[in-house]
Order: C-alpha cells, then sequence, then structure tokens
C-alpha cells in the first residue's frame, strides 16, 4: 500500500438515525475503495456500537484534518464546536428533513466524497462568535449565542457596541447571531435574514416589553457588550444550542470575532442558496 492509504477521514454521525447510519456506510465504503481509512468519532462509535470495523478518534484531543459530519444543523454545530483546533476542513452530508446548513445529499455521496478527498472543492471560513462570560472565556458560536429566561421572569439588559449603549431590553432575552445563524432562533424571533457572504451580527431581542425594540445589524469588527442589570430574572446563556450555562442577574456577557473560523468544505453552496432557504427553511410545513 502506498502512503496515501494510510490517510484518515474522520466520519461523525447524528446519533440514534437510521438514515445517518446508512449514509456512514456508504461513505466508509467510499473511501475504503479510495484506499483512505476511516476513523469514527468516539461518541458516534459508542451510539453504533455494530459498525466495528474501524477505528475511533476523540475530536476534542486528536481530530483528523478532514472530518465528514452525518446528521443536520445540530450534529455540525456540535462538531464544529467540540473540534478545538480550528484545523479540520468539515463535509457535512444531510441526513433528514432540515440541515438547512449540510449541503450534501444522500444520493450525492459517492460523488462529493471523492470530490472531498481530491480537494475539489471551495473552501469556506465562517466567522465565529466568542463569549467572555463573567471574564470566563467560553465555546465558541458558529450561529448564536442567546441569552433566555430561565423561569418565565423578565430578563432586563443593557446592550452595547464598543461601548456605546445601543438600548434596554426588559423581556425574555436576547439572540446574538452570525449571518448563518440568522435563519436560525433569530429568524424565528423576528430577526432579518442575512446574506452569510456578509460579514454582519445580528441582535434580536426576544419578546421585549419595549415595543419599539427592534434587531439591529452590525458589523464584525467590533465587540459587544450584555449587562444583565441587578433587578433582572434568573436566565440561562445558549451557546449555538449545544452548551447552557444558568446565570442569576448582574453579570456581563462580552462577544467578539474568535479567532478560529470554522473551515467547512462547500460544493455548490451558492449557487442554490436560496432556493435551498426557501424549500427547507421558509416552507418548511
Amino acid at each position: 500500500m502506498d502512503s496515501l492509504s494510510t490517510e484518515k477521514y474522520g466520519i461523525v454521525i447524528k446519533p440514534n438515525s437510521t438514515i445517518a447510519k446508512e449514509i456512514a456506510l456508504k461513505v466508509i465504503k467510499v473511501l475504503t475503495k479510495y484506499n483512505k481509512q476511516p476513523i469514527l468519532e468516539k461518541e458516534s462509535k459508542e451510539n453504533y456500537s455494530d459498525i466495528n470495523t474501524i477505528d475511533d478518534f476523540n475530536i476534542e484531543i486528536n481530530p483528523p484534518s478532514k472530518i465528514i459530519v452525518i446528521g443536520g444543523d445540530g450534529t455540525l454545530l456540535r462538531t464544529v464546536m467540540r473540534e478545538k483546533t480550528g484545523n479540520s476542513i468539515i463535509m457535512a452530508i444531510r441526513a433528514g428533513k432540515r440541515g438547512f446548513m449540510l449541503d450534501v445529499e444522500e444520493y450525492e455521496v459517492e460523488n462529493k466524497v471523492y470530490e472531498f478527498i481530491n480537494n475539489k472543492f471551495t473552501l469556506v471560513e465562517y466567522p465565529r462568535l466568542q463569549p467572555i462570560f463573567n471574564g470566563e472565556t467560553k465555546n465558541c458560536a458558529m450561529n448564536d449565542i442567546v441569552i433566555f429566561t430561565s423561569d418565565g421572569s423578565l430578563v432586563k439588559l443593557d446592550a452595547y457596541y464598543n461601548g456605546d449603549r445601543i438600548y434596554g431590553v426588559d423581556g425574555d432575552g436576547i439572540v446574538v447571531s452570525t449571518t448563518i445563524g440568522s435563519t436560525a432562533y433569530s429568524l424565528s424571533a423576528g430577526g432579518p435574514i442575512i446574506d452569510p457572504r456578509l460579514n454582519s451580527i445580528i441582535l434580536t431581542p426576544l419578546n421585549p416589553v419595549q415595543l419599539h425594540i427592534r434587531p439591529v445589524v452590525l458589523p464584525y469588527s467590533g465587540y459587544i457588550d450584555i449587562n444583565i442589570k441587578d433587578d433582572s430574572g434568573n436566565y440561562f446563556i445558549n451557546i449555538d444550542g449545544q452548551e447552557k450555562i444558568p446565570s442569576r442577574s448582574k453579570s456581563s456577557l462580552r462577544i467578539t470575532l474568535c479567532d478560529k473560523p470554522a473551515k467547512i468544505a462547500r460544493f455548490r453552496w451558492w449557487e442554490n442558496y436560496y432556493e435551498r432557504l426557501f424549500s427547507r427553511l421558509l416552507s418548511y410545513w
């Protein structure tokens, strides 16, 4: 065998999904066909113990340079968050009904895995948001960082951009979103759709008492401070829907640009972006 036969490709599979497992088996078959070594992410290995013919890896300690994610948006977001080095290039295959951020379909697996192996893709680097909560650095977010009430009481906060006050919000909380995250929670809360080729941050208040409060679109170049007031109710901070941090009133959250963008292999991301947007999100039901 030549040296290329030892090249390793990581595989992450959405848990408890028959479709995702079937796609993973196809991916393994294609990788093996081209003399690449498929290795299964540790948690995926535990969830699919009957896939026992390949080695595993710990994505937080020793991620391979190329990873194939099979599942939905949550699977992709969790993979990006757990891959601490920021060096892995991720290919995303959709398994299920939505999966807006995953641009490869099941019927394309053989061709797209071949292209991934041969670097026939566009590498898109998505900026992420770095939350610093009460002085402690947390995981970066590819989609959004949400402050949300934990007990139904009012969350009272002030939002600042580069030290200048934007507004105060008394309500359920606020969503701080990237452009790719603008079609997630922010959109459901009344925020705008922002083309992800633009570099912006979106602030979207959640059910504010002040009816004049509206979403605000800001440049990536600055920093955002969210200061929770003394008389605020309890709340939690949710990072990309993957990490929840409970807290009480009188705290501070600073959000800056993460120094490690998410590296995603795209094959035809822009040519049908809006078609997918309307078919998978806006016409979901």
